[in-house]
């Protein structure tokens, strides 16, 4: 895809494919540890036979670079499996919600990388985001083993995973290719979680399950977070982090369509809040 043209279609497809995970993970009769070490097998295997057909090799520049990029895809699947948690325990649209705090998380910590002080500006978007989540949590407050606010807690833990995941990619693993990482990653998730997987669960699997699996895997991982690399060399950092917006919103229509996930007023209006300081901010953000 040479031309700049598809920069924006393959950043929608991006985004409709990585919503989907929220089906996946209410779909396919496992845990989350167990659907998210099958994940990061089934997409190693689809990067490792793109790499193949593209002679191309994932070798890293040094050991230094192993161990990073390997403590990288430790990170990316704690994120993974608290994620997928968040939504199994709550719903779709909560877990999805919660998670994209993490834009405003971002923007927080990044000083800390970056050795530039947070504007006051931040700090404001910072308590309105927080004042969102508590929205979400709504009458759960009170009551932290509800399952909404443990959906919340475990979405924002999962944000945070995430952002610092991201940041220390940009920091110090921005002269790695984005196939390599993500080759690397998904391979460090598949071994962490191996021996935690439920063995005897995924043996009782239904075909239509296995296959949900490979979706999972090869769709929306693999061939989501290419796409989502190749948008980025077309479009600006802003246009594409104002666009991912849309992922919660399409995750929680898919829930109610499929599952019957019926968004609450207090998720909605929370989520709201969520999603328009995050895309406030990343409006401020210069493209990088």
């Amino acid at each position: 895809m040479p031309h700049s043209r598809f920069g924006l279609p393959s950043l929608y497809l991006a985004i409709f494919l990585l919503a989907l995970t929220g089906l996946f993970a209410k779909l396919i009769p496992l845990d989350a540890i167990s659907i998210i070490q099958l994940r990061g097998m089934v997409a190693a295997t689809g990067l490792a036979l793109f790499s193949l057909l593209q002679k191309r090799n994932f070798r890293l520049p040094g050991i230094r670079a192993y161990a990073g990029v390997y403590a990288l895809g430790l990170l990316l699947g704690v994120h993974w499996v608290t994620f997928f948690h968040a939504m199994q325990i709550s719903s779709v649209a909560v877990g999805m919600l919660a998670l994209f705090s993490y834009p405003m998380i971002t923007i927080l910590l990044e000083p800390l990388f970056s050795r530039q002080r947070i504007k006051p500006g931040d700090i404001v978007a910072g308590v309105i985001m927080f004042a969102g989540l508590v929205v979400m949590v709504g009458q759960d407050l009170n009551d932290l083993q509800g399952p909404v606010a443990q959906g919340v807690l475990w979405g924002v833990f999962s944000a945070l995973l995430f952002a610092l995941r991201n940041l220390f990619q940009k920091y110090h693993f921005n002269h790695v290719t984005s196939d390599s990482l993500m080759f690397h990653q998904v391979v460090s998730v598949a071994l962490m979680l191996a021996v935690f997987v439920d063995y005897p669960a995924v043996r009782l699997l239904a075909a239509a399950d296995f296959f949900k699996l490979v979706l999972l895997g090869i769709l929306s991982t693999a061939v989501a977070h290419t796409l989502l690399s190749f948008s980025l060399k077309q479009l600006s950092a802003k246009s594409t982090a104002i666009i991912s917006c849309m992922q919660p919103v399409i995750a929680t229509l898919l829930a109610w369509y499929v599952v019957k996930e019926m968004p609450g007023a207090s998720i909605l209006i929370g989520g709201g809040l969520v999603l328009s300081v995050a895309a406030y901010e990343s409006m401020q953000k210069k493209p990088s």
